[in-house]
C-alpha cells in the first residue's frame, strides 16, 4: 500500500494532467453538438470495425470445422443418390408389371457408402504421382477403394495405415479404368501418358465410334467404381497405336491442383464379388 501511495505522489503531476485533459474532452463533447456527433460517428466506426474483424477471425477458425461437416453431409447425399438410383433402375427393369405401392427398403439393398476425407499431401513428382488422405484403417478404408471428388473420379486407394491412406490418382501411369462415352455402349480404357496433369487418354474405342468435342466420359465396368461416374470430357482425338481403334484426349473433371476434399467409396458387395471371382482362378 505504501508503494502505491509513493507511486501516486511521485507521478501526481502526470495523473493531474491526464485528469484535466480527460475533463476538458468531456466538456468539449458534452457542450458542443458538432464535436459530439463527430465523436459518436468515430466511435461507431471503430466499434463496427472491431466487430467485423472479430467475426472474420471467428469465421476463419470455424471454417475447417464447417467444411468437414459439409463434406460429411455430401457423403450422406451421395449415398442417398446411389440408393435412389439403384431403386429406380430396379423399378425400370421390372417393366413387365406395374407396382402401385411398395416399401423401398424391401426392393433393394444399398451397395455404396461414402467416407469423407481430406487431402494432406499431393505429389506431382514426375509420373509417380500419389495423394495422401487423413483417413485409414481405423476409419473403414482399405486398399482398392475408389476415390472421387465433387467433380469426378480421383483414383484408387493403394496402401493404408491406421490413420492415413495413399491413393494412386488418374494422373499416374499405373492407373487403369474401364470407361465409355455417355451416349455409347462401347467401352475402352482410361490411362495417363504422363504429359498433362489435366488430361488423360481414353483408348481402345472402335474406329466407328461417333463422338463430339465435349462429350462426357463415364465409368463403365469396374469392381471399384459405380457405373456412370464422371471422369472428364473429350477434348480432341489423340494418337492411336492401332488403326482399328480410336484414342481420345480427355479433359479430367477433377482439378488436382486445387483438390482438398474427397469421398472414398465403400462398396458393401466388394468382398463378396471378389471371393466369387477368385473361385474361378483356383
Amino acid at each position: 500500500m505504501r508503494n502505491l501511495f509513493n507511486f501516486i505522489l511521485r507521478n501526481s503531476h502526470w495523473l493531474l494532467a491526464i485528469l484535466l485533459v480527460a475533463f476538458s474532452f468531456y466538456l468539449v463533447f458534452a457542450h458542443n453538438s458538432y464535436q459530439r456527433s463527430v465523436y459518436l460517428t468515430s466511435a461507431n466506426n471503430v466499434t463496427g470495425w472491431f466487430y467485423d474483424t472479430s467475426n472474420h477471425i471467428t469465421s476463419f477458425f470455424y471454417l475447417k470445422k464447417n467444411n468437414a461437416q459439409l463434406l460429411e453431409r455430401n457423403a450422406e447425399l451421395e449415398k442417398k443418390y446411389y440408393d435412389l438410383q439403384a431403386l429406380l433402375d430396379s423399378v425400370i427393369a421390372s417393366d413387365s408389371m406395374v407396382v402401385e405401392a411398395f416399401a423401398p427398403d424391401s426392393i433393394t439393398t444399398p451397395q455404396f457408402d461414402f467416407i469423407p476425407a481430406e487431402v494432406v499431401n499431393l505429389s506431382f513428382s514426375g509420373v509417380n504421382n500419389f495423394i495422401t488422405l487423413n483417413k485409414g484403417l481405423s476409419h473403414g478404408i482399405r486398399p482398392d477403394m475408389g476415390v472421387i471428388s465433387q467433380q469426378g473420379v480421383v483414383g484408387v486407394v493403394a496402401n493404408v495405415s491406421p490413420n492415413f491412406s495413399v491413393v494412386i490418382p488418374v494422373i499416374n501411369p499405373k492407373f487403369r479404368l474401364s470407361a465409355r462415352l455417355k451416349n455409347s455402349e462401347n467401352y475402352g480404357s482410361i490411362s495417363w501418358d504422363g504429359t498433362n496433369v489435366r488430361q488423360a487418354q481414353l483408348q481402345d474405342l472402335p474406329k466407328h465410334e461417333v463422338f463430339h468435342e465435349g462429350d462426357t466420359v463415364l465409368t463403365s465396368f469396374s469392381r471399384i467404381f459405380p457405373r456412370n461416374l464422371i471422369i472428364g470430357f473429350v477434348s480432341n482425338t489423340g494418337k492411336s497405336g492401332d488403326d482399328n481403334f480410336n484414342t481420345f484426349n480427355v479433359h479430367l473433371a477433377t482439378n488436382f491442383y486445387t483438390l482438398q476434399d474427397v469421398l472414398v467409396i465403400n462398396d458393401m458387395f466388394y468382398e463378396e464379388q471378389q471371393t466369387l471371382e477368385e473361385t474361378l482362378k483356383q
